[in-house]
């Protein structure tokens, strides 16, 4: 037993020298061009880009410092940039627009899934592809639990023992509606897989968040019933059965659908039951359900929510929702809009996958663009795909990327990307461009290779030369395209 033990610790070994090798970082003192969530993954059908900075020693770390953000306070409002537009309220896509928008997306992007014309089966074999996929992936990475120990390939092959596929060679799908709040997870369990031994606020497993009254897909369930794997618009994971409540297609379809609908327009939404106006749930930014316009309520709009009764299935109920939180259909989709939404965040905490209901630099973007029903997909590096896109050579310098941002970017709808992080353009002040974005941290290297990680785990505004004590660090140095979203 203890040659079997040593044996496997060899073996983690290796794994974790691969994974550094395979991108490009050896053992050894070397000054690279890092910065935030710097490293290639595949999780899922998912693309995504992180790597936790705290866990590769170069030299001396100085870990934990504060960030300090010293923009002017004035610049710290929608308002103020607002103000320096020509036109913000000129709208750029009409409602028909934005649907023809969407189409486009649909068809030239990764990530999109029309529920609507779903299969009604789907392979068994290939589900079981995908989940087997995922362990020989996942069984490679020098990964840790919550207690500092390294995670051995049983965890994630024992995960996947517990998923029942049937026994059938195609499997019938079924419809269900999230009835609060839920995780999307890589694997069905709660525990969390992180990137380093002391390393907590980046769950690996953690693919996305929905809120109440998502739409899904069910392929597939745990043998105890507990998880399913769900198939949402811009992303697929598995959330906890409880959360959902099924239903016919007939109903699922009139769902997504839905004709009388209000758009949740703050960073976060409370929603009540009853005479007596209990609790339900919050629902965040760009949530959206049906109300009825006929009935009439001082400071609320009644709305339908979904819940489920004691046999599983959807049933509504009547909910009321502040008036001032929300607007009755998809807002007009201007730069004032789009900049008063995303000022709502300003300080908010910063959310890996939207966990604990939070938003991390891709969510972000949705849940302001999920306002005007523009279907962005899940992902940083899918969302860049979106609409007008310009790319930087690897050549052009900082002044020739911060005079074309200035130039071509359009205030409040230009995502501005580098590998990892995803930003909103938000204007130039004596020039120099500047963005709002969610971010989880910045990593610098000094002359003698010394690393200093300013955790930042809000939505700030800042310039794009934040990082920048070394060459190479800054977030500009490392943006390599930037679109418009029209």
């Amino acid at each position: 037993m203890k040659k079997l033990y040593i044996f496997l610790l060899i073996v983690a070994s290796l794994f974790a020298f691969k994974e550094l090798s395979d991108i490009g970082i050896n053992y050894y003192p070397k000054k690279i061009n890092t910065g935030i969530n710097y490293a290639s993954v595949e999780i899922s059908n998912k693309s995504t880009v992180i790597l936790n900075p705290s866990e590769i020693n170069y030299g001396t770390k100085k870990d934990k410092i504060a960030f300090e953000n010293t923009i002017p306070r004035y610049m710290k409002t929608s308002g103020y940039w607002i103000s320096k537009l020509k036109n913000p309220n000129k709208i750029i896509l009409n409602q028909k627009e934005i649907a023809e928008f969407n189409k486009k997306i649909a068809r030239t992007a990764d990530g999109i899934t029309n529920l609507e014309k779903y299969p009604q089966t789907v392979s068994q074999k290939s589900l079981r592809k995908i989940f087997n996929d995922r362990v020989s992936w996942y069984i490679n990475k020098n990964y840790y639990n919550e207690a500092g120990e390294f995670v051995f390939p049983d965890f994630y092959i024992s995960l996947t023992d517990r998923i029942d596929t049937g026994t059938k060679n195609t499997i019938n799908i079924k419809y269900a509606i999230t009835v609060k709040y839920c995780d999307v997870r890589i694997f069905p369990t709660e525990k969390k897989v992180l990137s380093g031994k002391t390393s907590k606020d980046i769950d690996r497993l953690q693919e996305e968040s929905l809120d109440m009254g998502t739409p899904l897909i069910i392929l597939c369930q745990t043998k105890d019933k507990k998880w399913s794997y769900a198939v949402a618009k811009t992303e697929e994971g598995w959330v906890e059965t409880e959360n959902l409540a099924f239903t016919n297609r007939k109903t699922f379809v009139e769902w997504l659908n839905m004709k009388n609908f209000i758009v949740v327009v703050e960073n976060k939404a409370d929603i009540f039951i009853g005479t007596n106006l209990k609790f339900a749930d919050y629902v965040r930014m760009g949530a959206k359900f049906p109300y009825y316009p006929d009935e009439k309520h001082k400071n609320s709009y009644v709305i339908k929510i979904p819940s489920v009764n004691k046999n599983g299935f959807l049933e509504y109920k009547k909910a009321f929702i502040n008036k001032e939180n929300v607007n009755i259909g998809y807002l007009q989709y201007t730069q004032r809009n789009a900049l008063k939404l995303a000022f709502k965040h300003l300080n908010e905490p910063y959310g890996w996958g939207g966990s604990n209901g939070e938003q991390d630099c891709s969510g972000y973007l949705s849940q302001i663009f999920n306002c005007f029903g523009i279907l962005l997909p899940e992902t940083s590096t899918q969302k860049i795909k979106c609409g007008n896109i310009i790319e930087f050579k690897k050549s052009d310098v900082n002044e020739i990327k911060n005079i074309s941002l200035i130039q071509n970017a359009v205030e409040g709808i230009s995502f501005i990307f580098f590998p990892g992080h995803i930003m909103l353009y938000i204007g130039n002040e004596d020039g120099e461009a500047y963005i709002i974005h969610a971010i989880w941290g910045l990593t610098s290297y000094d002359s003698q290779n010394n690393k200093t990680i300013n955790y930042i785990n809000r939505v700030i505004v800042s310039d794009l030369n934040i990082g920048g004590e070394v060459a190479g660090n800054s977030l500009i140095d490392r943006v390599s395209k930037f679109n418009r979203v029209e």
